[in-house]
């Protein structure tokens, strides 16, 4: 038996070393190290026929290349394949950082004007259809990070690449024109961020680059076109927006109510200070953008903004009420967690509507702190009623305050959320021990069950149909960033 164990153990050990011999061999014939590094281990996708004949067109022209990827948006290819010249054939667009070993054989090719390695190619087919490598810019960034297309105003398409630059959290937009074969560089913005403008005015799609004003500590949005076809420029003068803006939490098109009339606006959603947020909404008034002041104030001008804890989540504008109209939240502690710090406060959320210079209130909520629901309280809860959060139990509690925010006994309304995905105890979907405690089913999904309980009590009780009405769930398989 031990001999037979020992041929074993030695035919295993030989078709290991036969297994090791083959891979280095692969190695070497691949012409690659025996080490492999992360990045060395995440392969490429695979190249379609069009892809490898561009490719071959372009190492014909640059010799050997390694492949750059935009990192967001549309086009995540290196390879861009669309109709820039307004040609009835398309152009490709192929983003590149020459090989080490190539780049040693030409020190002095690198453009003066390069932030680092990276390349663009533009390719085109000539009368015999083969591609053909036809122009070259080099980068304004050392990473891609977007590619978009627009007339920005003219008669004829624009190339829009986005970059970032190593050690820098701003990005730079290059704006390229090609034409018979001639990639022209019409000028580069810099910024933290942008969206494409259309439908906001009667001129066609233009670009909005956003940035921060440090001095002023406020944003910026500047506007920028191409209506002779060749030259760059500001449509708009540059609006400044915002009080204390340290960053961009989210930009967005929606719409708003200047004069009682629903119109096209810009939602710019920024970070104040840490956990704490602000929102500006931009809109063109027929010949400039303009701003709406959505700085809630109180009676004392007091300014208004809003606060994420550990009961308060990360709140963005957005319509809550399906009217088609941006709603701005404000947070502000309920009844008895005035005198608190902020990370203690248990908030209701405010939401806002701007009308010109008037500020009109739409909602009064309390939002759970995993974004599960939102309830909207009925007016006669307004300034009546606090809560209390039990994170052991995953529970609010809703109840008349009365000087004391210690958990009081008689809730007019108790939520509790059952997580399914959620293997703690206080989370064990027994439906029986809900509706012994008094609970009733108030929605269930794949993700969660919500039950609620209540109370009748001096004329603040809720009745079934005023929870149906308050109580809004969030959407089986929805993570925005938002509330329910």
């Amino acid at each position: 038996m031990k001999n037979i164990t020992i041929l074993r153990l030695n035919k295993i050990l030989r078709m290991t070393a036969g297994l090791m011999a083959s891979v280095c061999l692969i190695a070497v014939l691949c012409g690659c190290s025996a080490s492999f590094s992360a990045g060395e281990l995440l392969a490429s996708p695979r190249l379609t026929d069009e892809q490898n004949e561009i490719y071959n067109a372009l190492t014909a022209s640059a010799g050997r290349v390694d492949l750059r990827y935009p990192h967001t948006g549309e086009y995540r290819s290196a390879f861009v394949i669309h109709n820039i010249d307004g040609e009835p054939t398309d152009e490709a667009i192929v983003f590149y950082e020459q090989s080490k070993s190539e780049a040693a054989k030409e020190p002095d090719a690198q453009d003066g004007n390069a932030v680092g390695n990276l390349r663009v190619s533009f390719l085109d087919k000539d009368e015999n259809g083969n591609w053909k490598a036809t122009y070259e810019l080099p980068a304004a960034g050392t990473e891609v990070e977007s590619v978009a297309f627009s007339k920005l105003g003219s008669d004829k398409e624009k190339l829009l690449i986005s970059y970032s630059v190593l050690g820098s959290s701003d990005k730079i937009m290059s704006v390229i024109d090609y034409e018979n074969g001639v990639a022209t560089q019409l000028g580069t913005i810099g910024y933290a961020s942008y969206m494409m403008l259309d439908n906001l005015t009667e001129s066609g799609e233009y670009l909005a680059c956003f940035n921060r004003d440090g001095a002023k500590k406020s944003g910026n949005m500047t506007v920028y076109g191409c209506t002779d076809g060749k030259t760059l420029g500001m449509m708009y003068p540059v609006l400044s927006f915002g009080n204390g803006v340290t960053d961009f939490d989210r930009i967005m098109s929606a719409s708003c109510l200047i004069l009682g009339k629903e119109m096209p606006c810009i939602a710019v959603d920024y970070l104040i200070s840490e956990n704490c947020y602000g929102t500006s909404v931009l809109y063109y008034n027929g010949n400039a953008f303009t701003t709406a002041d959505t700085i809630v104030r109180d009676g004392a001008k007091t300014n208004y903004s809003r606060r994420t804890n550990s009961y308060t989540p990360k709140l963005r504008s957005q319509d809550i009420d399906g009217d088609g109209i941006i709603d701005i939240p404000a947070t502000s502690p309920l009844p008895g967690y005035e005198n608190l710090s902020y990370p203690e406060q248990i908030c209701a959320v405010r939401w806002y509507r701007q009308n010109c210079d008037k500020i009109q209130l739409t909602a009064y909520t309390f939002i759970d702190p995993k974004r599960n629901y939102m309830l909207t309280f009925p007016g006669r809860w307004v300034g009546m009623v606090t809560a209390a959060v039990n994170a052991d139990d995953n529970t609010v509690s809703f109840w008349k305050y009365e000087g004391d925010i210690k958990k009081n006994e008689y809730a007019l309304l108790t939520i509790k959320v059952v997580l399914k995905n959620d293997t703690s105890s206080q989370s064990e979907p027994d439906v029986q021990s809900a509706l012994r405690d008094g609970y009733r089913l108030f929605s269930d999904d794949s993700e969660k069950t919500i039950y609620y309980k209540s109370i009748m009590y001096e004329g603040l009780s809720l009745t079934e149909d005023e929870i149906a009405a308050a109580l809004k769930v969030r959407p089986e398989g929805y993570t925005s960033n938002t509330a329910p």
